[in-house]
């Protein structure tokens, strides 16, 4: 037992600080977490992982702070959050059980527990992918062990709720210990079989907040909140009110920015065109409605009441029958240019969903637009029912939004290939221009691990975007 011992912490040690060095070799180095093995068993390893989930060997208030903060905002409010940057000062003069005790206290005091687990599974996992040091080395680390040894990754610093998503699912430990429960034991847990898999990709999060909420930077969106909401009302009635052939160089004063590459395609002869774009926001369509400079329709499974009152251009909300989809779809093409969003949902990250195939049976050829966006502070999508009315408010709140649009070659739909093949064809076309990558990945799979559902999120008029 002492000998495999050993052999676990040298692999778990030169894992750790062989990865650290390549990859970050400028950085001061963070002391390997502590591996022991419970009680007298060696089929049972506990690691400490605070260290690397903090980027540091002893957390204070300032390393806590942000985890804490986000899910004081997300699954609270923003006047939560306040509260939390408010008692920062004396935060840091607290000991440090005291902080911890103050800071779960005022982000989880009356939050249901679905909800706080819903943030725990759908927001702070990317928090600790852009923070923590070497997921991949974690990962690593339990790769290297014997095969019949359950690992436990130990937090003396968070609740379970917080770390057990990211831990679990995408770093890969077999059971996580929170401050709130480090007594329990491994005898019950099962050895993961698929732990050659991690750490998994992250495809899907949730969360309104764009940027890391260190102290600093939480104060000063606190300070630019109130210039936002003004900025967003300018800009939405900048693009809702004046001539479209003006908007453009107006939104840019404003601080938006449309940046457009390729040439877009002829005007179709006797109906519309049929332009396909991957799905980044809700405003995807009127991105390129400006790229063209003029009105196109849009076609969205979801509307909200909000969306639809401020869109400048025209949208058709769809009904997922067929039959009904393709006949509306049709009747738009014959009056002017469609754009449609196969994927049915949003991605923020570089993946592509599956395409529905429905659109390439309506025109003889398809246009791709690869669209891309850059929010700094504000995401323009949730999955919350709440707050999705209020996506492309909170895009055009962020200090520079920004759009690429790009238009590539047209692809034919002539029948010698079936819809399907041509929805592949048109999603690998536009994951090679982005650089993104495609995959088999629908709605109800981004619902089911954000939300707990299949994408519905609310009444008729809100389902899931």
């Amino acid at each position: 037992m002492l000998s495999l011992h050993r052999v676990i912490k040298n692999n778990l040690v030169s894992s750790l600080l062989g990865r650290h060095r390549q990859t970050t070799p400028a950085a001061a180095p963070v002391a390997p977490p502590a591996a022991r093995f419970l009680g007298n068993s060696n089929t049972a390893m506990a690691i400490d992982v605070d260290a690397l989930l903090l980027k540091s060997s002893t957390p204070s208030a300032a390393t806590l702070f942000p985890p804490f903060f986000l899910v004081a905002v997300e699954a609270g409010s923003f006047a939560r959050g306040l509260l939390m940057l408010a008692l920062y000062p004396f935060l840091r003069v607290m000991t440090h059980d005291t902080c911890l005790k103050a800071m779960t206290m005022v982000a989880f005091c009356g939050l249901r527990r679905d909800e706080a687990a819903r943030i725990g599974r759908a927001v702070l996992p990317k928090y600790f992918f852009r923070e923590a040091e070497r997921v991949e080395a974690l990962a690593d680390v339990a790769r290297t062990l014997p095969k019949a040894v359950k690992v436990a990754a130990i937090s003396r610093s968070f609740p379970t709720v917080m770390v057990e998503a990211f831990l679990k699912d995408y770093v890969g430990f077999d059971v996580v210990e929170g401050r709130e429960r480090l007594t329990n034991t491994l005898n019950q847990t099962e050895k993961k079989s698929t732990i050659c898999c991690y750490p998994k990709p992250m495809v899907f999060h949730d969360g309104r907040l764009a940027f890391t909420p260190t102290p600093a930077a939480a104060l000063a969106m606190y300070i630019y909140f109130p210039f936002a909401i003004i900025l967003a009302v300018v800009r939405i009635a900048i693009f809702t009110i004046l001539p479209r052939r003006v908007t453009g160089v107006v939104t840019m004063l404003a601080g938006v920015r449309v940046r457009i590459t390729g040439a877009p395609p002829a005007a179709a002869d006797g109906a519309g065109r049929l332009y396909a774009c991957n799905h980044r926001t809700l405003l995807d369509a009127i991105a390129i409605s400006s790229a063209l400079g003029k009105t196109v329709f849009a076609v969205t499974y979801s509307l909200s009441w909000l969306s639809e009152l401020i869109s400048p251009i025209p949208l058709l909300r769809l009904t997922r029958g067929r039959e009904e989809d393709r006949r509306r779809m049709t009747s738009l093409l014959s009056r002017g240019d469609v754009v449609v969003s196969p994927e049915g949902t949003t991605c923020r990250e570089p993946y592509l969903l599956r395409f529905s195939p429905l659109f390439a049976e309506l025109a003889d050829e398809v246009s791709p637009v690869a669209v891309s966006e850059r929010s700094s502070m504000f995401y323009g999508t949730s999955t919350s029912p709440g707050a999705k009315c209020f996506d492309s408010v909170y895009f055009l709140m962020n200090p520079r939004p920004e759009y690429s649009v790009h238009f590539l070659e047209p692809v034919p739909t002539d029948g010698r290939s079936s819809s399907i093949e041509v929805a592949n064809q048109v999603q690998g076309v536009l994951a090679d221009a982005l650089g993104f990558t495609p995959t088999a990945l629908t709605r109800k799979d981004k619902y089911l691990l954000l939300a707990g559902n299949e994408g519905t999120v609310g009444n008729k008029r809100s389902k899931g975007k």
